[in-house]
């Protein structure tokens, strides 16, 4: 250790390993996390040795790829969880049997749009759809998450206005 120096070697890559491993919480994977360990094994290290800045940096990639390698799955195992009782792919927050109503017109040819949590979606049916009139989401349409497929509601309740406390706006 250099006698002129403020802050010791050690310090400085014990505080760098501090650094990625709060990094880590910003960033996905578990990879970052590994980098502060290397710093934490280079600064155990110096509190022993005195190694120069190569042997410090051989030490720091040794460590980190050592410790990705070996720990990595184990350290995913424990932070990834699980859920109990979710058999289903949707989100939980499905909007099934949610009516709304439609702003542009939809046909089985093409799609229209919808007005559902203060926001407008496309929309797909397998029937005309007038604007103004009211429908029910079914599903997402051809597996995708931005596009709602949603059917007609029945005669009794299109003339629905959105004051009806049938036509549930979320």
């Amino acid at each position: 250790m250099n006698p002129d120096t403020i802050f010791p070697a050690w310090l400085i890559w014990f505080l760098l390993g501090i650094g990625l491993a709060f990094l880590e919480l910003y960033m996905p994977g578990f990879i970052v996390l590994f980098f502060g360990v290397g710093c934490w094994i280079v600064a155990g290290t110096l509190m022993i040795l005195d190694l120069t800045i190569t042997q410090q940096i051989f030490v720091f990639i040794a460590s980190t790829i050592t410790s990705i390698v070996l720990l990595r799955r184990l350290v995913i195992r424990i932070f990834r969880g699980f859920a109990v009782g979710h058999a289903r792919n949707d989100f939980d927050d499905f909007p099934m049997g949610v009516r709304v109503k439609v702003v542009q017109q939809i046909t089985p040819n093409s799609n229209g749009r919808i007005h559902y949590r203060g926001s407008f979606w496309d929309a797909a049916a397998d029937e005309e759809i007038g604007e103004g009139e009211l429908a029910e989401i079914m599903s997402f349409a051809d597996n995708s998450r931005l596009v709602f497929f949603v059917k007609k509601m029945d005669g009794s309740e299109k003339n629905s206005t959105p004051e009806d406390e049938r036509y549930k706006e979320i």
